[in-house]
This record gives structure tokens, sequence and C-alpha cells, in this order.
């Protein structure tokens, strides 16, 4: 019976220590390996413990939210002008006419994929 309140007592003791790293993996934190590498490194010290604890309790930055977005926009954007340059590319080799309203679209989004190669 004592081993089993000794287990429970080290079990309990590991879970409380390890509360700051089951914190960040819980609310998916990007950077949470190294909130768990805080904690097990310095969280012997109850200021690195602390430290860890609000690391993984504070809110991911709304600039890294805006940045985050701000890619994704960019890449959305990227894969729809590929998707639109190549329709226009089928289309006008089998057709022999362009409607001259699609012409410069066309080659504004063809000069603007050649830039973005470049840079």
């Amino acid at each position: 019976m004592l081993k089993i309140i000794e287990g429970a007592v080290i079990m309990g003791a590991l879970m409380l220590y390890l509360a700051p790293a089951m914190i960040a993996d819980a609310r998916e934190r990007e950077d949470a390996f190294a909130v768990t590498m805080v904690n097990i490194l310095l969280g012997w010290t109850v200021i690195g413990w602390f430290a860890a604890l609000v690391w993984a309790r504070h809110p991911v930055s709304d600039r890294r939210m805006k940045h985050f977005a701000r890619r994704a926009q960019r890449a959305v954007a990227r894969v729809t002008i590929d998707a639109i340059v190549a329709r226009a590319e089928r289309r006008a080799g089998s057709i022999p006419v362009l409607n001259p309203r699609v012409v410069p679209v066309v080659t504004r989004i063809a000069a603007n994929r050649r830039y973005q190669q470049r840079g």
C-alpha cells in the first residue's frame, strides 16, 4: 500500500513539474518544444519553472498571426495566378484568335510571374 502512495506522489510531482510543457502542447504552440526544454533544463529552479509556465500560457502574438495570414494569402494568390496562366496558355493553343480584352490581362500575369521568379 505504501508503494502505491509513493508512486502516486511521484507521478503527481512529475505532472506538476511538467505542467508548463503539457500546457504548451495542449495549446498547440509552435514553440512547445522550446518551452519543454526550458521546463526540463531550468524547471528545477523556481524561476525557470515559472518562466516556462508564463511562456506556455502567453498567447501567440497578433504580429505572428498577421504574418502567417499574409503568407497564406500570397501562397493562395500564387496558386491562383499560376492556374489562370496555365488555363490561358491551354486556351491560347486551341483557339486561333484570343479575345482582345483578355490579352492584356494574360500579358500582365505572365510578366508578374517572370518578375517573381527572378526576385
